[in-house]
């Protein structure tokens, strides 16, 4: 088997919440005792290497972004590497400087019990309390990365509100600088030609701040240098800003401004997707994405705090984790270009995502039964101002933790189940699809199905309700005991239809209220915001018509 390299770029402090759980998702997912054969081909997003010392690591093939300040205490090199770097070998004599030195922060219980090979597989089934000391991404990661997998932009503070790195402009000024344009692209290289059969680019990135505009240009370069590779983005928009509770007319006010440049930002982001991307999808937990994020959306026997990036960016990252497993699996041909093919016929780049978080199968049920008894949406979009639609649509489906001995009774015992229509399939991926066919109309829908569920040890969030088992199967009446969830069923999809036009136009709608010149961070001039406007609603009118397959 040859596996198909991709590379995974992060940029951006919500988007690295996201990456963060993602990676973590997938190590929980090793098999290391070889009890079954992992389907999941991690070749794909994971590199091997060897430190000084000649030990093997097996670290994500990733490069991400963010600033100075945000790493709190892992170390810019990451924490395999951290003692074998060489010293500079320069004798400094002791009686002519001061050494000052900036005070380490305390790491919380997770990161300090990690440390320890004896205890790391024993802290993933533990309990925290991570709501109350999370927070930065580096504070939960799992994970551990190679040295060049960590830039940090040291013009900009993390959290600076004197100096914010909030607009479009900043960010495409940075991408300017000698680091982005030799550095930066330079490990871009070095981790395509380590590749045998390179096939394209993740790119998870903040959109409502001065990473719309840093994206956009790294993504510019990409394609310029990398033309016939696949590239995916998904710009990320946190379900809340502190700015939003506003306690003064003052206040109320810088919060009117931060939503206006928000949406700004955006504009001009979405727009270069659109140009320079194969396929892009924003995600948001979030209703509106956009002046606010809006009301949370609500997903099956969950929980979550929208207002703490490190619940919201968990489900993103399980969504995620589900829908690319169609094309890292062992026994898949499907490559990341078919999947943007597939989806964006027309011109129609901009797709929606959905999860079904867990996927609600009772304990005491079978697959059939429950898509029987199903009442409501089978998935909840986590794209904002979009609701995935039921009639022409085109749309890859990844369900995950659904055994095929769950799928139906056997025929000596099936009962009434003999006389359903989908009683005739033997398989998951079957049957589901021939759901989807019978609460559809003229939808092409792709579905791909896995036994093995999604890991969701610590320190995955507590978010699931007392119904959930450990299993992640749901029971009758609630847990009384201190266990947690471990693992869950989940779905996610990738959808393509009409609907899609709402949220362009939606942010067409704010964006054209705003005039350009009243904010004086953006250095583009009136024609070209203009301009921008009119691609948005040039792509909207794409999705007008609504022959689609």
């Amino acid at each position: 088997m040859t596996s198909r390299e991709i590379l995974t770029l992060q940029l951006g402090h919500y988007a690295n919440f996201v990456g963060a759980h993602w990676w973590n998702l997938q190590e929980q997912s090793f098999d290391y005792h070889g009890a079954q054969p992992s389907q999941v081909d991690h070749d794909v997003l994971y590199r091997e290497g060897r430190t000084l010392k000649g030990q093997t690591t097996f670290t994500p093939r990733l490069l991400l972004v963010d600033l100075k300040g945000s790493l709190k205490s892992l170390p810019k090199e990451g924490e395999l590497y951290e003692d074998l770097l060489p010293e500079s070998g320069i004798e400094w004599d002791q009686e002519k400087f001061e050494v000052k030195q900036d005070k380490k922060p305390v790491k919380n219980k997770f990161q300090t019990e990690i440390e320890s090979p004896i205890t790391l597989p024993e802290a993933v089934n533990k309990k925290y309390n991570l709501e109350e000391s999370v927070e930065v991404w580096s504070d939960y990661l799992y994970s551990r990365f190679h040295p060049r997998s960590i830039n940090i932009i040291n013009e900009y503070q993390h959290a600076n509100k004197e100096t914010p790195f909030d607009s479009y402009s900043l960010g495409v000024e940075l991408s300017k600088t000698e680091y982005f344009q030799e550095d930066f692209n330079d490990k871009i290289r070095n981790y395509v030609e380590e590749c045998d059969h390179f096939q394209g680019f993740h790119m998870l990135t903040d959109c409502t701040n001065g990473f719309s505009g840093l994206s956009s240009s790294c993504l510019e370069n990409i394609r310029d240098e990398y033309d016939r590779k696949a590239i995916l983005v998904c710009p990320t928009i946190p379900s809340f800003f502190q700015d939003n509770e506003f306690k003064t007319d003052i206040e109320q006010v810088h919060s009117l401004m931060s939503d206006s440049t928000r949406v700004i930002n955006m504009a001009l982001c979405f727009n270069q997707y659109k140009q320079f991307a194969d396929m892009f999808s924003p995600l948001c937990t979030g209703k509106d994405g956009w002046r606010q994020p809006g009301e949370p959306r609500k997903f099956y026997h969950t929980n979550y705090n929208h207002k703490l990036p490190y619940h919201s960016s968990a489900i993103l990252a399980s969504a995620l984790q589900t829908v690319t497993m169609k094309y890292r699996l062992k026994s898949n041909s499907f490559s990341l270009m078919n999947i943007c093919a597939d989806l964006t016929s027309n011109g129609r780049k901009l797709v929606a995502t959905s999860v079904c978080h867990p996927f609600s199968l009772n304990c005491d049920s079978d697959f059939i039964d429950c898509l029987d008894k199903w009442e409501g949406p089978l998935y909840q979009s986590i794209t904002p101002r979009c609701t995935i639609g039921i009639e022409r649509v085109m749309q890859h489906l990844t369900i995950l933790g659904i055994p095929e001995s769950r799928l139906k009774k056997a025929a000596n015992k099936a009962g009434q189940q003999r006389d359903m229509p989908a009683y005739k399939y033997n398989t998951v991926k079957d049957m589901l699809e021939y759901y989807l066919a019978c609460t559809t109309y003229a939808t092409a829908s792709n579905v791909t199905s896995i036994e093995k569920p999604l890991q969701v040890n610590a320190p995955y969030p507590e978010i699931f309700d007392q119904y959930i088992g450990q299993d992640g199967n749901v029971y009758a009446s609630s847990r009384y005991d201190d266990t947690k969830v471990q693992s869950i069923p989940i779905m996610a999809g990738f959808h393509s239809g009409s609907e899609i036009g709402g949220l362009l136009e939606s942010l067409h709608t704010e964006a054209r209220k705003l005039k350009i010149a009243r904010f004086h961070q953006f250095t583009i001039d009136k024609d070209e915001y203009e301009e921008c406007l009119n691609d948005i609603l040039t792509l909207k009118e794409e999705y007008e018509d609504s022959y689609l397959i």
